[in-house]
Protein backbone atom coordinates (compact mmCIF):
# COMPACT_ATOMS: atom_id res chain seq x y z
CA UNK A 1 0.00 0.00 0.00
CA UNK A 2 1.52 3.44 -0.53
CA UNK A 3 -0.06 5.16 2.20
CA UNK A 4 1.12 4.32 5.60
CA UNK A 5 -1.25 2.60 8.08
CA UNK A 6 0.52 2.80 11.05
CA UNK A 7 -1.39 4.51 13.56
CA UNK A 8 -4.29 2.22 13.56
CA UNK A 9 -1.61 -0.53 14.43
CA UNK A 10 -0.84 1.22 17.42
CA UNK A 11 -5.02 1.47 18.36
CA UNK A 12 -5.13 -2.26 17.84
CA UNK A 13 -1.71 -2.94 19.66
CA UNK A 14 -2.26 -0.72 22.39
CA UNK A 15 -5.84 -2.10 22.64
CA UNK A 16 -4.89 -5.47 23.97
CA UNK A 17 -2.96 -4.69 26.92
CA UNK A 18 -4.54 -5.40 29.70
CA UNK A 19 -5.54 -2.16 31.75
CA UNK A 20 -4.90 -2.00 35.67
CA UNK A 21 -5.22 0.60 38.05
CA UNK A 22 -1.69 1.08 39.34
CA UNK A 23 -0.46 3.91 41.59
CA UNK A 24 -2.27 6.95 40.64
CA UNK A 25 -3.10 5.77 36.89
CA UNK A 26 -7.10 6.49 36.19
CA UNK A 27 -9.52 4.79 33.19
CA UNK A 28 -9.63 6.76 30.35
CA UNK A 29 -12.53 8.38 30.31
CA UNK A 30 -12.16 10.32 26.56
CA UNK A 31 -15.50 8.80 25.64
CA UNK A 32 -17.33 11.46 27.89
CA UNK A 33 -15.19 14.37 28.85
CA UNK A 34 -17.49 16.95 29.86
CA UNK A 35 -14.93 18.79 32.58
CA UNK A 36 -11.58 19.41 34.15
CA UNK A 37 -11.54 16.59 35.90
CA UNK A 38 -12.42 14.00 33.24
CA UNK A 39 -9.47 15.83 31.12
CA UNK A 40 -6.89 15.42 34.36
CA UNK A 41 -8.02 12.02 34.73
CA UNK A 42 -7.54 11.15 30.84
CA UNK A 43 -3.73 12.88 31.10
CA UNK A 44 -2.78 10.62 33.74
CA UNK A 45 -2.75 7.49 30.75
CA UNK A 46 -0.86 10.25 28.58
CA UNK A 47 2.62 7.74 29.92
CA UNK A 48 4.09 4.93 28.18
CA UNK A 49 3.57 1.94 30.23
CA UNK A 50 6.48 0.33 27.97
CA UNK A 51 10.44 0.48 29.05
CA UNK A 52 13.51 1.02 26.88
CA UNK A 53 15.77 0.16 29.27
CA UNK A 54 16.06 -3.76 27.67
CA UNK A 55 16.73 -2.73 24.24
CA UNK A 56 18.98 0.14 24.95
CA UNK A 57 20.88 -1.56 27.34
CA UNK A 58 21.56 -4.80 25.80
CA UNK A 59 22.47 -2.43 22.62
CA UNK A 60 25.23 -0.69 24.66
CA UNK A 61 28.60 -1.56 26.19
CA UNK A 62 26.79 -1.93 30.08
CA UNK A 63 25.97 -5.96 28.91
CA UNK A 64 28.49 -8.64 27.73
CA UNK A 65 27.95 -11.77 26.58
CA UNK A 66 28.87 -14.66 29.56
CA UNK A 67 29.16 -17.61 26.66
CA UNK A 68 32.22 -15.59 25.10
CA UNK A 69 35.26 -16.22 26.76
CA UNK A 70 36.28 -13.37 29.02
CA UNK A 71 40.36 -12.95 27.95
CA UNK A 72 41.20 -16.17 30.52
CA UNK A 73 39.02 -18.83 28.61
CA UNK A 74 36.21 -18.66 31.15
CA UNK A 75 33.03 -19.52 29.16
CA UNK A 76 29.51 -20.25 30.05
CA UNK A 77 26.47 -22.23 28.38
CA UNK A 78 23.34 -20.02 29.74
CA UNK A 79 20.19 -19.88 28.42
CA UNK A 80 18.58 -16.46 27.33
CA UNK A 81 15.27 -15.43 29.22
CA UNK A 82 13.12 -13.53 26.37
CA UNK A 83 14.54 -16.43 23.59
CA UNK A 84 15.91 -15.05 20.35
CA UNK A 85 15.00 -11.84 20.71
CA UNK A 86 17.70 -11.50 23.44
CA UNK A 87 20.49 -12.27 20.54
CA UNK A 88 19.18 -10.12 18.21
CA UNK A 89 19.66 -6.97 20.32
CA UNK A 90 22.95 -8.42 21.44
CA UNK A 91 24.08 -8.16 17.88
CA UNK A 92 22.36 -4.81 17.00
CA UNK A 93 19.97 -6.82 14.57
CA UNK A 94 16.37 -6.49 14.03
CA UNK A 95 14.78 -7.20 17.21
CA UNK A 96 11.51 -9.61 14.65
CA UNK A 97 11.77 -12.34 17.87
CA UNK A 98 9.96 -9.13 19.97
CA UNK A 99 6.54 -9.94 21.20
CA UNK A 100 3.75 -7.53 21.37
CA UNK A 101 2.97 -8.41 24.61
CA UNK A 102 6.22 -7.85 25.96
CA UNK A 103 6.36 -4.52 27.63
CA UNK A 104 10.00 -3.92 26.81
CA UNK A 105 9.98 -4.65 23.47
CA UNK A 106 10.36 -1.81 20.33
CA UNK A 107 7.13 -2.90 19.11
CA UNK A 108 5.65 -1.97 22.68
CA UNK A 109 8.06 1.19 22.56
CA UNK A 110 6.58 2.37 19.57
CA UNK A 111 2.77 1.68 19.94
CA UNK A 112 2.60 2.32 23.48
CA UNK A 113 4.21 6.15 23.10
CA UNK A 114 1.69 7.02 19.74
CA UNK A 115 -0.74 5.49 22.32
CA UNK A 116 0.23 8.59 24.65
CA UNK A 117 0.09 10.87 22.53
CA UNK A 118 -3.20 10.18 21.42
CA UNK A 119 -4.26 10.43 24.67
CA UNK A 120 -2.16 13.53 25.11
CA UNK A 121 -4.24 14.98 21.59
CA UNK A 122 -7.59 13.38 22.81
CA UNK A 123 -7.55 15.51 25.88
CA UNK A 124 -6.40 19.16 23.83
CA UNK A 125 -9.25 18.38 21.44
CA UNK A 126 -11.22 17.74 24.09
CA UNK A 127 -10.24 21.10 25.90
CA UNK A 128 -10.89 22.93 22.78
CA UNK A 129 -14.35 21.74 22.48
CA UNK A 130 -15.28 22.64 26.52
CA UNK A 131 -13.53 26.00 26.00
CA UNK A 132 -15.36 26.64 22.73
CA UNK A 133 -18.91 25.58 24.70
CA UNK A 134 -18.42 28.15 27.04
CA UNK A 135 -16.81 26.63 29.87
CA UNK A 136 -15.24 28.98 32.69
CA UNK A 137 -12.68 25.89 33.56
CA UNK A 138 -8.99 27.11 33.75
CA UNK A 139 -7.26 24.55 31.34
CA UNK A 140 -3.89 26.34 31.17
CA UNK A 141 -2.58 23.57 33.50
CA UNK A 142 -3.81 20.37 31.69
CA UNK A 143 -2.50 22.17 28.02
CA UNK A 144 0.86 22.18 29.65
CA UNK A 145 0.76 18.98 30.69
CA UNK A 146 -0.41 17.37 27.50
CA UNK A 147 2.09 19.52 25.61
CA UNK A 148 4.67 17.87 27.88
CA UNK A 149 3.56 14.70 27.37
CA UNK A 150 3.33 15.13 23.90
CA UNK A 151 6.56 16.32 23.24
CA UNK A 152 8.78 13.67 25.38
CA UNK A 153 7.01 10.62 23.87
CA UNK A 154 7.91 11.67 20.74
CA UNK A 155 11.48 12.52 21.68
CA UNK A 156 11.70 8.96 23.26
CA UNK A 157 10.69 7.64 20.12
CA UNK A 158 13.64 9.84 18.76
CA UNK A 159 16.22 8.35 20.35
CA UNK A 160 15.11 4.92 20.10
CA UNK A 161 14.44 4.81 16.67
CA UNK A 162 16.15 7.52 15.18
CA UNK A 163 20.15 8.14 14.52
CA UNK A 164 21.40 10.64 17.13
CA UNK A 165 20.46 14.44 16.59
CA UNK A 166 23.56 16.16 15.51
CA UNK A 167 22.57 19.40 13.80
CA UNK A 168 19.85 20.98 12.29
CA UNK A 169 21.69 20.76 8.73
CA UNK A 170 22.79 17.40 9.31
CA UNK A 171 19.61 15.81 10.78
CA UNK A 172 17.74 16.65 7.38
CA UNK A 173 19.50 13.55 6.25
CA UNK A 174 18.86 11.58 8.76
CA UNK A 175 14.84 9.89 9.38
CA UNK A 176 12.69 10.99 12.01
CA UNK A 177 9.38 9.39 12.66
CA UNK A 178 5.53 10.70 12.48
CA UNK A 179 4.95 13.78 14.77
CA UNK A 180 1.11 13.39 15.65
CA UNK A 181 -0.58 16.40 16.56
CA UNK A 182 -4.21 15.51 16.46
CA UNK A 183 -6.29 12.46 17.38
CA UNK A 184 -6.35 10.29 14.07
CA UNK A 185 -10.07 9.66 12.54
CA UNK A 186 -9.05 7.52 9.73
CA UNK A 187 -7.32 4.49 9.14
CA UNK A 188 -4.98 5.32 6.39
CA UNK A 189 -3.04 8.15 7.15
CA UNK A 190 -0.64 10.11 5.06
CA UNK A 191 2.04 11.31 7.77
CA UNK A 192 5.35 10.19 6.58
CA UNK A 193 8.58 10.17 8.89
CA UNK A 194 9.89 13.36 8.24
CA UNK A 195 13.57 14.12 9.23
CA UNK A 196 15.08 14.10 12.49
CA UNK A 197 15.60 18.05 11.92
CA UNK A 198 11.85 18.43 11.40
CA UNK A 199 11.01 15.89 14.89
CA UNK A 200 13.16 18.08 17.04
CA UNK A 201 11.84 21.09 16.04
CA UNK A 202 7.96 19.83 16.67
CA UNK A 203 9.50 18.27 20.06
CA UNK A 204 11.04 21.84 20.80
CA UNK A 205 7.82 23.70 19.87
CA UNK A 206 5.60 21.65 22.16
CA UNK A 207 8.33 21.36 24.73
CA UNK A 208 8.41 25.25 25.15
CA UNK A 209 4.39 25.33 25.15
CA UNK A 210 4.28 23.23 27.83
CA UNK A 211 6.64 24.82 29.91
CA UNK A 212 4.50 27.81 29.93
CA UNK A 213 1.79 26.87 32.54
CA UNK A 214 3.64 23.94 33.82
CA UNK A 215 2.34 23.29 37.36
CA UNK A 216 2.56 20.92 40.68
CA UNK A 217 -0.95 21.36 41.56
CA UNK A 218 -1.44 17.23 41.22
CA UNK A 219 -2.53 14.67 43.76
CA UNK A 220 0.37 12.64 43.30
CA UNK A 221 3.01 15.07 41.16
CA UNK A 222 5.86 12.68 41.44
CA UNK A 223 3.94 11.08 38.53
CA UNK A 224 3.08 14.04 36.39
CA UNK A 225 5.30 16.40 34.91
CA UNK A 226 5.19 18.44 37.49
CA UNK A 227 7.78 21.67 37.33
CA UNK A 228 11.18 20.13 38.41
CA UNK A 229 10.23 17.42 35.69
CA UNK A 230 9.35 19.46 33.10
CA UNK A 231 13.01 21.81 33.92
CA UNK A 232 14.41 18.53 33.91
CA UNK A 233 13.02 17.53 30.64
CA UNK A 234 14.10 20.48 28.96
CA UNK A 235 17.70 20.34 30.61
CA UNK A 236 17.95 17.07 28.97
CA UNK A 237 16.57 17.85 25.62
CA UNK A 238 18.78 20.80 24.54
CA UNK A 239 21.79 18.96 26.27
CA UNK A 240 20.89 16.38 23.09
CA UNK A 241 20.69 19.60 20.69
CA UNK A 242 23.76 21.43 21.94
CA UNK A 243 22.27 24.47 23.28
CA UNK A 244 24.53 24.77 26.41
CA UNK A 245 23.10 28.01 27.69
CA UNK A 246 19.92 26.85 27.22
CA UNK A 247 20.60 23.69 29.39
CA UNK A 248 22.15 25.84 31.93
CA UNK A 249 19.13 27.43 32.36
CA UNK A 250 16.78 24.87 33.08
CA UNK A 251 18.89 22.60 35.16
CA UNK A 252 19.01 25.09 37.59
CA UNK A 253 15.77 25.62 37.79
CA UNK A 254 14.97 22.18 38.27
CA UNK A 255 17.51 22.28 40.99
CA UNK A 256 16.96 25.08 42.20
CA UNK A 257 20.22 27.07 44.88
CA UNK A 258 21.15 23.94 46.71
CA UNK A 259 21.56 21.21 44.35
CA UNK A 260 23.25 19.05 47.27
CA UNK A 261 19.93 19.48 48.67
CA UNK A 262 18.37 17.24 46.13
CA UNK A 263 20.61 14.75 46.22
CA UNK A 264 19.58 11.44 47.34
CA UNK A 265 22.39 10.85 49.83
CA UNK A 266 19.88 9.41 52.39
CA UNK A 267 19.68 6.42 49.73
CA UNK A 268 23.26 5.55 49.91
CA UNK A 269 23.37 5.87 54.07
CA UNK A 270 20.56 3.81 54.79
CA UNK A 271 20.53 0.24 55.51
CA UNK A 272 17.97 -2.07 53.99
CA UNK A 273 16.47 -5.91 55.34
CA UNK A 274 15.00 -6.66 52.06
CA UNK A 275 15.24 -5.98 47.95
CA UNK A 276 11.62 -4.56 48.27
CA UNK A 277 12.87 -1.53 50.79
CA UNK A 278 15.96 -0.85 47.97
CA UNK A 279 13.14 -0.47 45.68
CA UNK A 280 10.66 1.49 47.30
CA UNK A 281 13.79 3.81 48.85
CA UNK A 282 15.13 4.17 45.73
CA UNK A 283 12.11 5.30 43.52
CA UNK A 284 9.96 6.81 46.50
CA UNK A 285 7.70 9.53 45.59
CA UNK A 286 8.99 11.34 48.61
CA UNK A 287 12.57 11.65 47.55
CA UNK A 288 13.49 14.98 46.48
CA UNK A 289 16.26 13.43 43.65
CA UNK A 290 13.03 11.73 42.03
CA UNK A 291 11.39 14.68 39.83
CA UNK A 292 9.54 11.93 37.26
CA UNK A 293 8.18 8.01 37.84
CA UNK A 294 6.60 6.34 35.84
CA UNK A 295 5.34 2.71 36.45
CA UNK A 296 6.15 0.26 33.03
CA UNK A 297 5.18 -3.32 32.61
CA UNK A 298 8.91 -4.94 32.31
CA UNK A 299 10.97 -8.25 32.69
CA UNK A 300 14.48 -6.67 31.58
CA UNK A 301 16.12 -7.35 35.82
CA UNK A 302 14.68 -11.04 34.45
CA UNK A 303 17.09 -10.48 31.60
CA UNK A 304 20.27 -9.54 33.62
CA UNK A 305 20.98 -12.95 35.37
CA UNK A 306 21.74 -15.49 32.85
CA UNK A 307 23.58 -15.01 29.25
CA UNK A 308 23.82 -11.62 28.84
CA UNK A 309 24.69 -9.28 32.04
CA UNK A 310 26.85 -6.44 33.31
CA UNK A 311 29.44 -8.51 33.71
CA UNK A 312 33.55 -8.73 33.50
CA UNK A 313 34.68 -5.19 31.70
CA UNK A 314 30.99 -4.02 31.68
CA UNK A 315 30.43 -4.12 35.68
CA UNK A 316 33.91 -2.91 35.77
CA UNK A 317 33.33 0.59 34.12
CA UNK A 318 29.98 0.57 36.19
CA UNK A 319 28.91 -0.86 39.41
CA UNK A 320 31.96 -2.78 40.06
CA UNK A 321 34.74 -0.75 39.32
CA UNK A 322 36.79 2.28 40.81
CA UNK A 323 36.69 5.50 40.00
CA UNK A 324 38.77 9.23 40.06
CA UNK A 325 37.79 9.66 44.22
CA UNK A 326 36.87 5.81 45.11
CA UNK A 327 40.24 4.31 43.51
CA UNK A 328 41.05 2.82 47.03
CA UNK A 329 38.12 0.82 46.25
CA UNK A 330 37.33 -2.65 43.93
CA UNK A 331 33.85 -0.58 43.48
CA UNK A 332 32.17 2.16 44.79
CA UNK A 333 31.18 1.43 48.97
CA UNK A 334 28.02 3.65 48.62
CA UNK A 335 26.54 0.15 46.75
CA UNK A 336 28.08 -1.77 49.52
CA UNK A 337 26.30 0.33 52.15
CA UNK A 338 22.95 -0.40 50.71
CA UNK A 339 23.76 -4.34 49.98
CA UNK A 340 22.17 -3.34 46.61
CA UNK A 341 24.06 -5.20 44.10
CA UNK A 342 22.28 -8.52 43.25
CA UNK A 343 22.38 -11.33 40.77
CA UNK A 344 21.48 -14.92 41.08
CA UNK A 345 24.86 -15.78 40.46
CA UNK A 346 27.96 -13.18 40.75
CA UNK A 347 30.31 -14.73 38.39
CA UNK A 348 27.29 -14.27 35.62
CA UNK A 349 27.47 -10.43 36.57
CA UNK A 350 25.86 -7.43 38.77
CA UNK A 351 23.16 -5.17 38.77
CA UNK A 352 22.49 -2.80 40.81
CA UNK A 353 18.72 -2.99 42.44
CA UNK A 354 17.35 0.51 41.65
CA UNK A 355 14.60 -0.30 39.07
CA UNK A 356 14.00 -3.48 39.80
CA UNK A 357 10.03 -5.26 39.49
CA UNK A 358 7.02 -4.41 41.64
CA UNK A 359 4.61 -7.41 41.03
CA UNK A 360 0.75 -6.94 40.60
CA UNK A 361 -1.42 -9.70 41.60
CA UNK A 362 -4.35 -9.97 39.64
CA UNK A 363 -4.51 -13.89 40.86
CA UNK A 364 -2.93 -14.82 44.13
CA UNK A 365 -4.06 -18.34 44.12
CA UNK A 366 -2.68 -18.58 40.28
CA UNK A 367 0.18 -16.45 41.00
CA UNK A 368 -0.61 -14.52 37.98
CA UNK A 369 -0.34 -10.63 37.40
CA UNK A 370 1.38 -8.09 36.04
CA UNK A 371 5.61 -6.91 36.71
CA UNK A 372 5.97 -3.76 37.11
CA UNK A 373 8.91 -0.97 37.08
CA UNK A 374 8.85 2.30 39.00
CA UNK A 375 11.63 4.42 37.05
CA UNK A 376 12.95 7.43 38.00
CA UNK A 377 12.66 9.09 34.75
CA UNK A 378 13.67 12.29 35.67
CA UNK A 379 16.25 12.53 38.72
CA UNK A 380 18.46 15.40 40.22
CA UNK A 381 21.64 13.85 39.99
CA UNK A 382 20.78 13.17 36.18
CA UNK A 383 19.97 16.69 35.68
CA UNK A 384 23.18 17.79 37.19
CA UNK A 385 25.12 15.81 35.50
CA UNK A 386 23.54 17.35 32.40
CA UNK A 387 24.77 20.83 33.23
CA UNK A 388 27.80 19.89 34.14
CA UNK A 389 28.43 18.57 30.76
CA UNK A 390 26.92 21.71 29.35
CA UNK A 391 29.93 23.59 31.56
CA UNK A 392 32.29 22.06 30.31
CA UNK A 393 30.90 22.72 26.90
CA UNK A 394 31.46 26.29 27.25
CA UNK A 395 34.97 25.69 29.11
CA UNK A 396 33.66 26.55 32.11
CA UNK A 397 35.49 24.39 34.41
CA UNK A 398 34.74 26.09 37.86
CA UNK A 399 31.02 25.44 37.49
CA UNK A 400 31.57 21.90 35.82
CA UNK A 401 33.93 21.02 38.71
CA UNK A 402 31.11 22.32 41.41
CA UNK A 403 28.73 20.11 39.85
CA UNK A 404 30.52 17.14 39.81
CA UNK A 405 31.72 17.40 43.06
CA UNK A 406 28.41 17.83 44.49
CA UNK A 407 27.17 14.29 42.63
CA UNK A 408 30.37 12.74 44.24
CA UNK A 409 30.14 14.23 47.37
CA UNK A 410 26.79 13.16 48.27
CA UNK A 411 27.64 9.26 47.42
CA UNK A 412 30.52 9.30 50.03
CA UNK A 413 29.32 6.67 52.43
CA UNK A 414 31.11 5.87 55.86
CA UNK A 415 34.67 7.68 56.71
CA UNK A 416 35.88 10.23 53.85
CA UNK A 417 38.97 9.65 54.95
CA UNK A 418 39.15 6.87 52.05
CA UNK A 419 38.10 9.17 49.26
CA UNK A 420 39.75 11.94 47.40
CA UNK A 421 38.84 15.20 47.17
CA UNK A 422 37.24 15.40 43.48
CA UNK A 423 39.64 18.43 41.88
CA UNK A 424 40.06 19.94 37.95
CA UNK A 425 43.59 17.88 38.42
CA UNK A 426 42.81 14.74 39.70
CA UNK A 427 40.04 14.41 36.66
CA UNK A 428 42.45 15.16 34.22
CA UNK A 429 45.04 12.97 35.86
CA UNK A 430 42.27 9.81 36.40
CA UNK A 431 41.32 10.31 32.84
CA UNK A 432 44.32 11.03 30.83
CA UNK A 433 45.33 7.38 31.77
CA UNK A 434 45.53 4.80 28.70
CA UNK A 435 42.57 2.59 28.57
CA UNK A 436 43.10 -1.28 29.87
CA UNK A 437 42.25 -3.94 27.57
CA UNK A 438 40.87 -6.87 28.86
CA UNK A 439 39.50 -9.17 26.13
CA UNK A 440 37.46 -6.68 23.62
CA UNK A 441 36.57 -4.13 26.07
CA UNK A 442 37.87 -0.94 27.02
CA UNK A 443 37.30 0.44 30.11
CA UNK A 444 37.15 4.37 32.06
CA UNK A 445 38.10 6.22 29.16
CA UNK A 446 36.20 6.44 25.59
CA UNK A 447 36.81 7.31 21.92
CA UNK A 448 34.46 10.52 21.14
CA UNK A 449 34.04 10.89 17.68
CA UNK A 450 32.13 14.57 18.29
CA UNK A 451 34.31 16.03 14.81
CA UNK A 452 33.00 13.02 12.91
CA UNK A 453 28.94 13.24 14.25
CA UNK A 454 29.44 17.05 13.33
CA UNK A 455 32.68 18.61 11.71
CA UNK A 456 31.95 21.95 14.05
CA UNK A 457 31.79 20.18 16.81
CA UNK A 458 35.63 19.98 17.68
CA UNK A 459 36.61 19.33 21.59
CA UNK A 460 39.84 19.90 23.11
CA UNK A 461 42.27 17.57 25.36
CA UNK A 462 40.91 18.93 28.86
CA UNK A 463 37.34 18.93 27.22
CA UNK A 464 38.15 15.53 25.89
CA UNK A 465 39.19 14.33 29.72
CA UNK A 466 36.38 15.95 31.47
CA UNK A 467 33.92 15.03 29.13
CA UNK A 468 34.78 11.27 30.11
CA UNK A 469 34.64 12.15 33.91
CA UNK A 470 30.87 12.90 32.93
CA UNK A 471 30.09 10.41 30.94
CA UNK A 472 31.50 7.98 33.59
CA UNK A 473 29.79 9.57 36.32
CA UNK A 474 26.39 9.50 33.85
CA UNK A 475 26.95 5.79 33.77
CA UNK A 476 26.99 5.03 36.75
CA UNK A 477 24.05 7.71 37.40
CA UNK A 478 22.11 5.80 34.98
CA UNK A 479 22.50 1.97 34.97
CA UNK A 480 20.02 -0.01 33.97
CA UNK A 481 17.95 2.45 32.59
CA UNK A 482 19.07 2.57 28.91
CA UNK A 483 20.28 6.24 28.82
CA UNK A 484 23.95 5.24 28.57
CA UNK A 485 23.01 3.80 24.69
CA UNK A 486 21.59 7.35 24.16
CA UNK A 487 25.00 8.84 25.46
CA UNK A 488 26.63 6.27 23.56
CA UNK A 489 24.92 7.47 20.28
CA UNK A 490 24.96 11.31 20.78
CA UNK A 491 29.20 11.19 21.28
CA UNK A 492 29.61 8.64 18.66
CA UNK A 493 31.19 6.00 21.29
CA UNK A 494 32.14 2.97 18.96
CA UNK A 495 30.81 -0.09 21.03
CA UNK A 496 32.33 -3.67 20.80
CA UNK A 497 30.34 -7.25 21.55
CA UNK A 498 31.59 -10.26 21.30
CA UNK A 499 28.86 -13.11 21.00
CA UNK A 500 29.83 -16.51 22.00
CA UNK A 501 32.70 -17.81 20.05
CA UNK A 502 32.14 -15.57 17.01
CA UNK A 503 34.34 -12.75 16.12
CA UNK A 504 34.04 -9.44 17.89
CA UNK A 505 31.28 -6.84 16.59
CA UNK A 506 32.57 -3.25 16.22
CA UNK A 507 29.14 -0.54 15.79
CA UNK A 508 31.20 2.09 14.49
CA UNK A 509 30.10 5.78 14.91
CA UNK A 510 28.14 6.21 12.01
CA UNK A 511 26.54 2.54 12.01
CA UNK A 512 22.81 3.07 10.64
CA UNK A 513 21.86 -0.01 13.21
CA UNK A 514 22.16 2.81 16.06
CA UNK A 515 18.55 3.69 15.53
CA UNK A 516 16.36 0.39 16.58
CA UNK A 517 14.50 -0.64 13.85
CA UNK A 518 11.32 0.55 13.99
CA UNK A 519 8.26 -2.53 14.53
CA UNK A 520 7.95 -4.70 11.22
CA UNK A 521 4.23 -4.53 11.37
CA UNK A 522 4.50 -1.03 10.57
CA UNK A 523 7.26 -1.56 8.12
CA UNK A 524 4.68 -4.41 6.36
CA UNK A 525 1.80 -1.53 6.88
CA UNK A 526 3.79 0.57 4.38
CA UNK A 527 5.86 2.74 6.53
CA UNK A 528 9.57 3.36 5.46
CA UNK A 529 12.16 1.53 7.36
CA UNK A 530 14.94 2.54 9.18
CA UNK A 531 18.25 1.67 6.75
CA UNK A 532 20.26 -1.33 7.60
CA UNK A 533 23.53 -1.35 5.43
CA UNK A 534 26.45 -0.66 7.22
CA UNK A 535 28.84 2.28 5.99
CA UNK A 536 31.95 1.72 4.27
CA UNK A 537 34.20 2.42 6.87
CA UNK A 538 32.00 0.41 9.21
CA UNK A 539 34.23 -2.52 10.54
CA UNK A 540 37.17 -0.25 10.74
CA UNK A 541 38.69 -0.35 14.31
CA UNK A 542 39.88 2.57 16.31
CA UNK A 543 42.77 2.35 18.78
CA UNK A 544 42.74 3.82 22.21
CA UNK A 545 43.10 7.11 23.55
CA UNK A 546 46.26 7.63 21.60
CA UNK A 547 44.56 7.87 18.10
CA UNK A 548 42.52 10.63 19.47
CA UNK A 549 46.09 12.81 20.39
CA UNK A 550 47.47 11.31 16.78
CA UNK A 551 44.39 13.01 15.52
CA UNK A 552 45.19 16.13 16.99
CA UNK A 553 48.42 16.51 16.66
CA UNK A 554 49.49 15.97 20.03
CA UNK A 555 52.15 13.73 22.04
Amino acid sequence: MKKHIYYILVCIVAAGFSACNFLDKDPDDRATINNISQVRKLLSTAYSTADFAWICEFSSDNVVDNNSEDGSWTRYNLSVYKGEVDNEAFTWQPPVSASSNDGDSPVSIWSRAYKAIATANHALEAIDTLVARGSTDNFDECRSEAYLCRAYNHFVLANVFCMAYRDSALSELDLGVPYMKVPEKVVYSNADRGTLTQLYANIEADLLEGLKHVSDNYDQPKYHFNKQAAYAFAARFYLYKREYDKVIEYATMALGSNPMSCMRTSFWTGTYATSEAILFGFSNSTSPSNFLLTATYSTFYRSLSGRYACNRQASKSTVYGDGPTWSKYNFHPCYSKTSSLRTYNSDYGLFFLHTGEYFEYTDKVAGIGYVHNVNPTFTAEETLLCRAEAYVMKKDYGNALADLKVWDDSRKVGSTDDFDELTGNLIESYYNRLPSVKGTQLTKTTMLNCDKMCPDWVIDTKQFLWLNCVLHFRRLETIHEGLRWFDIKRYGIEVRHKQGLEPEMILAWNDPRRAIQIPATVIEAGMQANPTALPDDGKKETTAITDYHKDNNEE
